[in-house]
């Protein structure tokens, strides 16, 4: 049986996942659940339906054809979808004549994605770019990913792998020998915290880093590595968090790690939640003052000496200029 993939999205001329401008590629499933979560059509396995409320004409087709009544227009919660019991078949998709009911992850054999990249080429390889594989966590889907790579390396395509390294370290080093750069998330050291911000401890992810390291050398593999980590209000955005992973990524890192980026939070993902049926915590919070990303930053440069490159990228919020009392 040929191998398939799930895929949320294909996103075209992406200037945030690695050099140049690049073909982004989001692989549905992930093996952690954070709490800040921007992709959230991600995080389950399988297919599921979403629902934007705005769209719909309450005509009740949906309704009507579900073979496991699992919309109805009765729901106290506002939102027609039982997930629970939805079974992702797409009939109401079919039938619903304002699209206001779409599926989430579409199947691609190895071939069409192929085929879809390439269609990008003059774009990505005119602009320094090359290919991100994305999600969710891509290496859950590894076979398919080492032959879709595979395809795009005879191409000499530029591979990008964003991972959370919340994985079998076979998979990680399976896919090493293909890629180009490595996008690898470090959240947060403490793992008592990185648990209850991720719903896993980061004791994997942490191992899996110096599996990445070693495999590099030894096989003297011209992969490069950078870190991102994302500054969460009230979770990983303390100088204890960020003083401690540059500390650690200084020890015994400074000689891989070509880039370290501080990432800012926003809550332009809410209406994704929203489609799902998903209650976000962070929908209303704000986005961090540029005064604490300042700092922060200096925090992380201070910490993380010896490393080639420590940036922030993303929006702050600005903080109000009060002016001075006029005398008399």
């Amino acid at each position: 049986m040929a191998l398939q993939a799930l895929v949320t999205d294909i996103h075209s001329l992406s200037a945030h996942d690695g050099p140049g401008m690049r073909t982004t590629v989001f692989f549905k499933g992930c093996s952690l659940r954070c709490a800040w979560c921007h992709n959230p059509e991600t995080i389950r396995k399988e297919q599921e339906i979403t629902w934007e409320a705005e769209k719909c004409l309450g005509c009740h087709a949906c309704e009507m054809v579900c073979p496991v009544k699992a919309i109805s227009f009765n729901r106290e919660s506002n939102y027609i979808i039982d997930r629970e019991s939805c079974i992702a078949c797409e009939l109401c998709v079919e039938v619903c004549p304002a699209e206001a009911l779409k599926t989430a992850g579409e199947k691609y054999s190895v071939e069409e994605l192929y085929e879809r990249i390439v269609k990008d080429e003059p774009f990505i390889k005119g602009a320094g770019g090359g290919v991100t594989f994305s999600g969710g966590e891509p290496l859950l889907q590894v076979d398919f990913l080492k032959e879709l790579a595979k395809k795009l390396k005879e191409r000499s395509f530029h591979l990008a792998l964003d991972t959370c390294g919340m994985v079998p370290p076979e998979h990680l080093q399976g896919m090493l020998p293909l890629t180009d750069l490595v996008l690898f998330d470090l959240k947060e050291m403490d793992s008592r915290k990185h648990k209850v911000f991720t719903g896993a401890g980061n004791e994997r992810i942490l191992r899996n880093l110096f599996v990445m390291r070693d495999y590099i050398r030894e096989r003297n593999l011209k992969t490069e590595v950078w870190i991102r980590t994302p500054l969460i209000p009230g979770m990983t955005d303390t100088e204890e968090n960020i003083y401690a992973i540059g500390d650690f990524l200084a020890q015994e890192f400074s000689g891989m790690i070509s880039r370290w980026e501080l990432l800012g939070f926003n809550n332009m993902c809410t209406t994704k939640y929203r489609k799902l049926g998903i209650s976000w915590p962070l929908a209303e919070e704000e986005l961090l003052p540029a005064g604490q990303t300042r700092y922060l930053l200096e925090v992380a440069r201070k910490a993380g000496k010896g490393l080639k490159e420590i940036s922030f990228s993303g929006l702050t919020r600005r903080e109000k200029v009060v002016p001075p009392r006029m005398n008399g």
